[in-house]
């Protein structure tokens, strides 16, 4: 994939925040008028293909990217995420291995309730 100075722009963003993003969000924070929703989108999908870039899927509602592979704790009341390290890398061929299935990658999101929100 050609590294083009819009999708410079859109590891930047990525690789500037913690917290998961939407095409939406990434977007909006580039402010380049030459720059459509599609092409933030397609870049991403790419990105993800090619493991430069991670993807989760968070309260069943849309996809959100980070630059950075992280879990998420998810408040149920006030939909707050919290990044939180990984506690399963390096261990999940160990895991796949009992029932002949190669794990090639994972994501995992905590679901509860916040301090504020408890």
């Amino acid at each position: 994939m050609r590294m083009t100075s819009q999708r410079k722009k859109i590891l930047e963003v990525l690789h500037q925040h913690d917290l998961p993003m939407t095409c939406d969000d990434i977007h909006v924070m580039i402010k380049d008028d030459k720059l459509n929703l599609s092409t933030v989108y397609r870049s991403l999908e790419k990105f993800y293909e090619d493991r430069q870039v991670f993807k989760t899927i968070i309260n069943q509602k849309q996809y959100y990217y980070t630059g950075h592979h992280h879990h998420f704790l998810v408040c149920i009341g006030c939909e707050k995420m919290i990044p939180v390290g990984c506690h399963i890398e390096g261990k999940e061929k160990a895991i796949g291995q009992p029932y002949g299935f190669q794990v090639t990658h994972h994501d995992m999101t905590l679901y509860g309730y916040c301090e504020h929100c408890q």
